[in-house]
């Protein structure tokens, strides 16, 4: 058995990284199929079922489930490119977790004959959770949520009463 410093737990975690990136860029691409083979197939090493939140989401439960939002997502996105930062990944056993924050750059669909909508930014933290396979490392959950804009000296920004904070 060897420790999390060792060669082994390095290579563990270059595979967990590698699987994470390649999550990312399926989204960032529209490669359905890919990001598909990345999810943990329902009942695997008698796994609790695949689960995703997606910011502003309820809970999605199931393969099935989770697959058709993003396949929903993918459809009504016409851009989007995520600047991975704060990333940091842990393993225990079989089991990986990653965090992160997701900087996004995303765009909806033309108007007017434009080439491309009108970009937003968007920052959310991210946790992944991986499970190893056979197949390699997949993706057992993922849930995102949305960092509301702050000031970091004060902490939350609350603005004065009765305003909205800037953005």
């Amino acid at each position: 058995m060897s420790h999390p410093g060792g060669t082994e737990g390095a290579a563990d975690r270059a595979a967990v990284e590698a699987a994470n990136t390649a999550f990312y860029e399926a989204m960032e691409t529209g490669d359905f199929e890919g990001l598909a083979g990345l999810w943990l197939d329902e009942g695997a090493d008698g796994a609790a079922p695949v689960t995703c939140v997606h910011p502003g989401w309820p809970v999605l439960t199931g393969r099935g489930e989770v697959l058709r939002s993003y396949a929903l997502i993918m459809a009504n996105t016409e851009y989007i490119q995520f600047f991975l930062t704060d990333l940091r990944i842990s393993l225990a056993g079989d089991t990986a977790l990653v965090t992160c924050t997701e900087n996004i750059l995303s765009g909806g669909p033309a108007e007017d004959g434009a080439e491309l909508g009108p970009l937003v930014g968007q920052l959310v933290v991210a946790t992944n959770v991986f499970r190893r396979t056979p197949e390699g490392w997949r993706i057992w959950s993922h849930h995102a949520s949305p960092v509301l804009a702050s000031n970091e000296e004060d902490g939350p920004e609350t603005g004065a009463e009765g305003t909205e904070p800037p953005l």
